[in-house]
C-alpha cells in the first residue's frame, strides 16, 4: 500500500448535551478500483502506539460510504443517506448489533483527492445513542514523509 496522500479526520460524537471530538492527521493510500475510490490508512492504539489498525473508507458510485476498521473494536458502517443500516460491532467485551441512520452524506472527491462529510445518528435497540458527525479531507502528500502518524485526540 502506498500512502502517497495525507488525511486528515475529524470525528464528532453528541451523547446526552456532552460533545467529543477526535481528530487524525496521517499518510494514506487513495485509490480507484472499477467505479468506487477507497482510502486506506492506519490508526494507531492510543494505549499501545505499537498497535495498529487498518481502517478502509470506500465510496461508491452511488455515493455510499462504507467504513470497514479491523483490529479489536472491527466494524463495517455503512453510511447511505436517508438509510438506516445494522451494523455489527466488536468489541474485546463482546459484540453488539448497531442501527446506524444516515441523515446526510455529502461527497466531492476527485482523481486529486477531495472530501467526505456524513452525519448520523448510532441506535442501540431503536433507542438513540448518539449523533455523529465524520469529515475527511484528503490530498496529495506533497512533501510529507510516508509512514508518520500525527494522530490527536481533542
Amino acid at each position: 500500500m502506498e500512502e502517497n496522500y495525507l488525511l486528515s479526520v475529524c470525528g464528532k460524537q453528541f451523547v446526552n448535551g456532552n460533545s467529543d471530538k477526535v481528530e487524525l492527521q496521517t499518510n494514506a493510500s487513495y485509490v480507484m478500483r472499477g467505479s468506487s475510490r477507497y482510502i486506506t490508512y492506519k490508526e494507531y492504539d492510543p494505549q499501545d502506539p505499537q498497535v495498529h489498525y487498518r481502517t478502509t473508507v470506500k465510496v461508491d458510485e452511488n455515493n455510499v460510504v462504507t467504513v470497514i476498521k479491523g483490529g479489536e473494536m472491527s466494524h463495517n458502517l455503512i453510511l447511505e443517506q436517508g438509510q438506516r443500516h445494522r451494523c455489527e460491532y466488536r468489541t474485546p467485551y463482546g459484540n453488539m448489533t448497531l442501527g446506524i441512520y444516515t441523515e446526510r452524506v455529502e461527497i466531492e472527491l476527485d482523481d486529486n483527492g477531495g472530501s467526505i462529510s456524513v452525519s448520523y445518528n448510532i441506535d442501540i435497540e431503536n433507542e438513540l445513542a448518539s449523533s455523529n458527525e465524520l469529515v475527511l479531507n484528503i490530498k496529495e502528500a506533497k512533501g510529507h514523509v510516508n509512514g508518520t502518524d500525527d494522530s490527536t485526540e481533542a
